[in-house]
């Protein structure tokens, strides 16, 4: 089948089996069927492991590669159908939204990720003739993904490809979002995957829904790493955005109530901020428009889109659809004095019906965190 070039890290093959994709169905002859030429799937799924052996074993026992010993591969058939085959220590660029200023050759957390859009092999041309496979670990799950078509979008194969290793890094986000009763729960008591909050904090918010173990202790726990040094460091970046900036003292009387750290302080801190979410998305959407007026479900449809549209993509970690439930149902919920629905929102705290201890720490907390969610979309 042809000869291997082989310099530890890259193999060239001359000619290896053509691959056309997957059947999808059973299939009898002379029967049509369809087939599955270009997937994205990661090794939760039953399939995965179905077609990892599939594509790589014929290549790996030519090169006398052991899966076990692999923990990235990438694999790329060429028209002539010679390939080139990629193990583990490649360069792998992956283009992420920081949350914070950060240096080059610094080290990156989850904790410092807004989002993870794209993901490229910067040493490795491929064109839209060829067929790619790739596999890659993030701690103990497995993404692949492959294009058999031979009409290869190479920057749609990049998004792609974001979008798996995103959903890779973050399971615990997008695993709540799949457990109905757990996220309802978060939603009425004003959480929500903050991007300020993304990693280690959430995923303990996430185990204290799901456990209850010690579950006022583990929500102020969190609450207190909001001190005067973290706070500030969140607000710094959003005087570099004009909408923010006009609203720098307003914002900045809020802020300081809040660090007051007295009961006093969270009332005015919530006063404040809950009337400067509206303010800011409208001024936005003035800004965008030129239309003075709008709707509060025109204001969540609008800062959503723009969230869609920053990261280009619906599943995006800034999660723009989620936030679009939250900002109705929350921020911009209505009450009901006849029948005592009265939840801390920006419409019971402007008509002036908030019960007085649903101004709390933890709700101050949230609108800072909604404001901060609103920087990122903008």
């Amino acid at each position: 089948m042809g000869n291997v070039e082989n310099n530890g890290t890259h193999f060239h093959l001359d000619a290896v089996q053509d691959i056309g994709g997957f059947s999808v169905t059973n299939v009898e002859k002379d029967h049509y069927f369809w087939v599955l030429t270009r997937t994205t799937i990661t090794s939760e799924h039953p399939e995965f492991h179905k077609y990892i052996e599939q594509l790589s074993n014929p290549i790996f026992n030519k090169v006398g590669i052991f899966p076990d010993a692999v923990y990235q591969f990438l694999i790329i058939i060429h028209q002539d159908l010679s390939a080139d085959l990629f193990i583990n220590d490649f360069p792998v660029d992956v283009e992420m939204m920081a949350k914070r200023d950060i240096n080059k050759g610094e080290i990156i957390t989850d904790r410092d990720i807004a989002d993870i859009r794209r993901l490229r092999f910067p040493n490795v041309k491929i064109v839209k003739t060829d067929k790619v496979i790739y596999c890659f670990k993030k701690r103990w799950r497995f993404g692949l993904f492959f294009d058999l078509s031979r009409e290869l979008d190479v920057d749609a194969m990049s998004l792609a490809l974001g979008t798996l290793c995103r959903s890779l890094s973050f399971p615990y986000v997008y695993g709540d979002l799949e457990k109905e009763p757990q996220f309802e729960e978060m939603i009425k008591d004003g959480w929500f995957p903050f991007i300020e909050i993304v990693g280690s904090e959430y995923k303990s918010l996430s185990d204290a829904y799901q456990n209850k173990f010690h579950f006022e202790d583990a929500i102020d726990k969190i609450v207190g790493n909001f001190d005067k040094e973290r706070i500030e460091k969140i607000i710094t970046k959003w005087w570099r955005k004009p909408v923010f900036n006009d609203k720098k003292k307003i914002l900045q009387a809020g802020i300081n109530a809040f660090l007051s750290g007295k009961d006093e302080g969270y009332i005015n801190c919530l006063k404040n901020l809950l009337s400067e979410i509206g303010g800011i998305i409208n001024l936005q959407y003035f800004i965008d428009t030129g239309k003075g007026k709008a709707s509060f479900p025109q204001l969540s449809n609008y800062i959503t889109e723009k969230g869609k549209a920053k990261a280009g993509s619906v599943s995006s970690l800034l999660l723009p659809l989620p936030f679009l439930r939250y900002l109705n149902d929350v921020v911009f919920s209505n009450f009901d004095l006849e029948s005592g629905k009265i939840n801390p929102s920006r419409h019971s705290s402007s008509h002036g019906v908030a019960k007085a201890e649903s101004y709390t720490r933890i709700k101050a907390l949230q609108a800072i965190l909604v404001l901060d969610q609103i920087y990122f979309y903008i």
